[in-house]
């Protein structure tokens, strides 16, 4: 093996860290297969098993953060954005959020067509709440589309799912946008009066009660 190669694998923490179990494992061989020793064995693989696993973490995290940060970007484009996170590798974990900054981004852009493909071919991911973000998007592109029924469909399902892990405050203040813009302010009302009433110790109560407010005002400018 080159002399390269050689300083790589040490550089890896898992690669170090197998070879240093490896040689435990070769050099106290004949103790570990003794009684004991077995549950000794049975340690170290545990323990080499965990490390990959937060190695694998690490990994997700770190892709995630990167693909925050081009979200994030100020200085570039919709499509700037798009094309640097399309070349991104996401897996199942928390980078999976990078599947659906590149939707919202193509959402913002007004291609609906392109930001709902990308959204019915979402794999199912690891962590509920982005499964459940991604639900909530689908009922925005729907919505923004026309689809009004499907996507008020889809959040009332939201709602009525005791395994949502999404606050189900957001999912009613998604409701009621929806039903302000189509001019169905009675039935906003009683969405947000149940924000206030149910979770009012959240961001989303305030917001609640100053479109309570607005919806009022334009109530008693109507009379």
């Amino acid at each position: 093996m080159k002399k390269k190669e050689k300083e790589h694998l040490k550089a890896d923490p898992f690669v170090h860290f197998f070879e240093k179990t490896y040689a435990f494992f070769r050099n106290n061989r004949k103790q570990i297969l003794a009684g004991a020793g077995i549950a000794a064995l049975a340690v170290i693989i545990l323990l080499a098993v965990f490390f990959f696993k937060n190695l694998s973490s690490a990994g997700e995290n770190k892709i995630y953060a990167a693909a925050f940060r081009v979200r994030s970007d100020a200085k570039m484009t919709l499509d700037q954005k798009i094309a640097k996170l399309q070349e991104m590798k996401f897996k199942n974990g928390i980078s999976a959020a990078g599947r659906l900054f590149i939707a919202a981004l193509y959402y913002e852009k007004g291609d609906l067509q392109k930001a709902g493909i990308l959204l019915q071919e979402f794999p199912a991911c690891r962590i509920a709440m982005l499964n459940d973000q991604k639900q909530a998007l689908s009922a925005t592109v729907l919505a923004a589309g026309g689809k009004i029924q499907e996507a008020e469909s889809l959040l009332n399902r939201m709602l009525n799912d005791k395994k949502t892990s999404m606050g189900k405050e957001l999912i009613l203040m998604q409701l009621a946008k929806i039903q302000i813009k189509n001019q169905r302010n009675e039935e906003a009302a009683a969405g947000l009066k149940r924000i206030v009433s149910e979770y009012p110790n959240t961001p989303s109560a305030m917001e609640a009660q100053n479109l309570l407010a607005t919806i009022e005002g334009e109530s008693q400018a109507a009379q």
